[in-house]
């Protein structure tokens, strides 16, 4: 599980022994205000519509910041405000009970679901809807190496039913990441031609990410990337 920013991670972390000084509290006020604002989830496991959005006030209001949900379903619609635990955002309820646990930073939070451990994405939504409609410009995304380009439903997500895995064919050489963000540390590289096992996929304003499991080694893989700042392409597909 990734943890806040690097600033912020070692500001509460120096101060984790101090709770309710005025240092801990202005290290707390600084995440709300870098945090502060509109989010979006493009999982359809948690929106109504076309994505999830969350508003995080940067006002404190009893011991919880809290937040605005719209367009919410299941465990997110009763979210209703987060505080700092472990130097992790940890996403509460209306019933005071905990629903996701979340590191990042400013610009995307990754986490999991606490009941259904479900994996989850937030994005900050001017920068989101950027991306999305900068993917939806591209005219064709090519398979792998390939000068073919993608069909429709090659970039569907795989079929995994709960409790089992789909196999996923790596197409290009491909970065295994420990959380589901670009930034995130690499863990493996993958080869063409390599064929793992998915566990779960969600989705993010720039495509479909996987966790997949190969031997030893877990990690996240992105389905869209561009090749040589230049070609869009597929780096893995459906099935080996």
């Amino acid at each position: 599980m990734s943890r806040l920013a690097p600033s912020f991670s070692l500001t509460l972390f120096l101060f984790a022994g101090v709770i309710g000084s005025p240092a801990l509290a202005q290290s707390t006020n600084a995440v709300a205000k870098a945090f502060a604002g509109q989010w979006v989830s493009y999982d359809h496991k948690f929106s109504a519509q076309a994505s999830c959005n969350l508003d995080f006030s940067a006002s404190k209001q009893g011991d919880l910041y809290p937040i605005k949900q719209s367009n919410c379903i299941g465990e997110m619609a009763t979210i209703s405000g987060w505080k700092i635990q472990n130097n992790q955002l940890l996403f509460i309820g209306t019933n005071k009970a905990p629903i996701a646990v979340v590191g990042g930073n400013q610009e995307r939070l990754s986490g999991t679901m606490v009941t259904s451990k479900r994996p989850v994405i937030f994005e900050k939504l001017a920068l989101a809807q950027k991306i999305v409609k900068a993917r939806k410009a591209i005219g064709c995304s090519y398979v792998g190496y390939s000068k073919t380009c993608a069909s429709p439903r090659q970039f569907s997500p795989p079929n995994i039913a709960e409790g089992t895995t789909a196999p996923l064919k790596i197409l290009v050489n491909l970065n295994t990441r420990s959380e589901p963000r670009n930034n995130a540390k690499v863990v493996s590289v993958l080869k063409p031609n390599t064929c793992v096992s998915a566990t779960v996929c969600t989705v993010a304003s720039d495509g479909l990410w996987c966790k997949i499991k190969t031997g030893q080694t877990e990690g996240w893989i992105k389905k869209q990337a561009v090749r040589q700042k230049k070609w869009p392409i597929l780096t893995f597909e459906n099935g080996c």
